[in-house]
């Protein structure tokens, strides 16, 4: 049987969670029934992990974030003339710039299946309400070229529920597998290897969240809830990531006075290994399309706070993670006092989510895909 070529396509080549999804899909199909290629723009981690892995990868040189009508033309120009060569049976398009250009070429070209993966939506960031809704119309009309659209939480779904684009959504979550994780000891000190500073607390309570230094993630608030904590306890913050809002998490950690009990390590590949040095992991993002990290937090049993928004209430819930709102340190500061000083129950709901996390796999997600690259069309 001739093997059906599958050619994703992603905007940037970091590894965050959309990358993530990528490379755990190209690497777990079926390949004596797929051929998988994957076009990408830069060439970050991504790209070195696909062809590490004996993927087949085509760096776009046009494709990147920032949005210019010279970028676009030249984008699209280029895709064009890769999906003419290629020929794939199926195009599947993740992140937003991808997705809306390549749905659009891949049904000009006609292209037999275009699936488009949605990991999040631009128009839930900060920005004037104007450009929210031009937003939201182009992610409408990427949902509408595409065959169907994966979602990867029910949240996607109920952010972009117009009646016309609704029918076109089929929720699959991530899955996660992860490596062997380091122990409690080892993976404190090799934390500290990374990050030296660590050395002189690596006795006390350790509180962590892995997240881009990014304004949605509002780790300024968790910042300020700690600061309201920290005369209370010998516990220490650290945060685990890279980001545009280093400079500016920098200058408020320094304005607390608290640059010697929060700690910025900076980016860490597969920083999930790293999760048993935790007492507790903390998630305070205004807008989260899945949540990857809570995944991989609750395979640890780690005791989770996190904001009860978006996809990540399609992991946890009240009985296995202490869920707050968005934005409000003091609810924040009080959940930690309250994980801090109660570990039997925190630990408690940690167990109960690493049961429930056992079917939530990488292969389980790779086979309802494979579904949808199989199912007739209509």
């Amino acid at each position: 049987m001739k093997r059906k070529k599958v050619l994703f396509l992603i905007t940037k080549s970091n590894f965050g969670g959309a990358q993530r999804y990528v490379y755990d899909l190209a690497t777990t199909l079926d390949t004596d029934k797929f051929e998988i290629v994957v076009a990408l723009g830069g060439n970050g981690p991504l790209t070195t992990l696909l062809e590490h892995a004996g993927i087949r990868t085509i760096h776009i040189k046009s494709l990147v974030r920032d949005v210019s009508l010279k970028n676009e033309l030249r984008f699209s120009l280029e895709l064009w003339r890769i999906i003419r060569s290629e020929r794939p049976q199926i195009l599947h398009v993740n992140s937003s710039k991808a997705g809306a250009v390549g749905t659009l070429l891949g049904r000009l070209a006609f292209v037999p299946r275009v699936l488009f993966t949605a990991h999040g939506w631009a128009f839930n960031e900060d920005r004037p309400w104007w450009q929210k809704f031009i937003i939201k119309l182009i992610h409408a009309a990427t949902v509408l070229f595409s065959h169907r659209t994966i979602a990867v939480s029910r949240a996607i779904t109920y952010e972009l529920d117009w009646p016309i684009v609704r029918k076109k959504f089929k929720v699959i979550n991530p899955g996660r597998n992860i490596g062997v994780m380091y122990s409690r000891a080892e993976a404190r000190h090799e934390l500290a290897v990374l990050c030296p500073p660590l050395t002189a607390v690596s006795d006390t309570p350790w509180l962590v969240t892995i997240a881009e230094l990014h304004p949605i993630k509002r780790l300024d608030v968790l910042i300020n809830a700690f600061a309201t904590l920290s005369a209370r306890t010998d516990a220490n913050l650290i945060i685990i990531g890279e980001g545009q809002a280093r400079e500016k998490l920098v200058s408020l950690i320094t304005s607390l006075s608290l640059g010697d009990r929060v700690f910025l390590t900076g980016s860490i590949i597969e920083a999930a290994r790293f999760l048993n040095a935790a007492d507790s992991f903390i998630l305070p993002s205004k807008s989260e399309s899945y949540g990857y990290v809570i995944i991989e937090a609750g395979i640890a049993g780690v005791p989770i706070i996190a904001t009860a928004v978006g996809g990540i209430v399609d992991i946890v819930d009240d009985t296995t993670a202490t869920l707050i709102p968005p934005d409000n340190a003091a609810a924040l500061s009080d959940a930690l006092s309250l994980i801090l000083n109660n570990r039997d129950a925190a630990l408690e709901k940690a167990a109960r989510l690493k049961e429930n996390l056992k079917n939530r796999t990488v292969s389980a997600m790779t086979n309802a895909t494979t579904a949808l690259y199989e199912l007739p069309l209509k």
